[in-house]
């Protein structure tokens, strides 16, 4: 049995997400897409394996497995088992792209869910909801696409957490340790890869790893926690605190600030004096 629920204007609110169509195959039959899809698709495997194949890799799917595929990506996939159950959801949305991308949903890549019947209970809503056909049904089926995506990322998160490897930690703590304390001189990529003897690639992925964060996305970050600190300081002037902490340019320096911060310098020390 499989059923499939596409609703009517589906663009109709403007909404970060919305889903624009959730199906349900209980033996999931061979799909080959040489020109991808338009929409982002999410697939969750509730029973059965079979084999994705995208970007010229084949991986299997099976049981707690989910895939998500990005928009125009040709793809194929097919069942390795007698049964292969998959419930997926199509979407789109005014931030969709860009909440992905924050959610690590940047690339087309697979997972393993936590919850298989929290999952089916979340994807039954969304066609619960859907059915009225009417602009609140719309809304909370965004709201539980959200949840299934956000919950996706926090168990990836955890994940990544329990396969941290002591050496590579170390090698981290050691360059987190020089960056902390001369956040304020020029620093490179060879300089801090130098540090712990491995490639200027190597360490990127190490902070990109176990921090979320780029190697100068860090030291950007240590640089403006210092500066709300000196700006805290009234006989310190906003260009002062930009050369204290490591920036030359206060130009530059107010819009790495404002870029964290969500406001100038001279907006936080205003605050900071009440």
């Amino acid at each position: 049995m499989s059923h499939s629920l596409y609703p009517m204007n589906p663009f109709s609110l403007n909404l970060p997400l919305i889903v624009f169509g959730i199906g349900y195959e209980d033996n999931q039959p061979h799909v080959l897409r040489k020109e991808g899809f338009p929409l982002p698709q999410l697939f969750f495997c509730i029973s059965g394996e079979g084999l994705l194949k995208t970007n010229n890799k084949t991986c299997c799917i099976k049981e707690g497995n989910f895939f998500y595929l990005l928009p125009d990506i040709p793809h194929e996939y097919w069942r390795i088992t007698e049964k292969w159950e998959l419930y997926w959801i199509a979407f789109s949305g005014n931030a969709a792209l860009p909440l992905l991308d924050t959610l690590e949903l940047d690339r087309c890549k697979t997972g393993t869910f936590s919850n298989k019947a929290r999952t089916e209970a979340l994807c039954r809503n969304i066609f619960t909801v859907l059915k009225t056909e009417e602009p609140e049904g719309k809304a909370a089926a965004s709201s539980i696409l959200y949840e299934m995506i956000t919950e996706l990322y926090a168990a990836g998160r955890v994940k990544k957490k329990k396969e941290q490897s002591p050496k590579e930690n170390a090698l981290l703590q050691i360059v987190k340790s020089y960056i902390d304390e001369n956040y304020s001189k020029e620093l490179t990529l060879a300089e801090l890869s130098s540090l712990v003897h491995i490639s200027p690639q190597y360490l990127c992925r190490l902070f990109q790893r176990y921090l979320n964060l780029r190697p100068f996305e860090y030291i950007a970050m240590k640089r403006i926690q210092q500066a709300k600190i000196l700006l805290s300081d009234p006989n310190i002037s906003v260009s002062e605190a930009a050369s204290l902490t490591g920036y030359n340019n206060c130009s530059y320096f107010c819009s790495v600030f404002k870029k964290q911060e969500r406001i100038s310098p001279s907006e936080f020390r205003r605050r900071a004096s009440y």
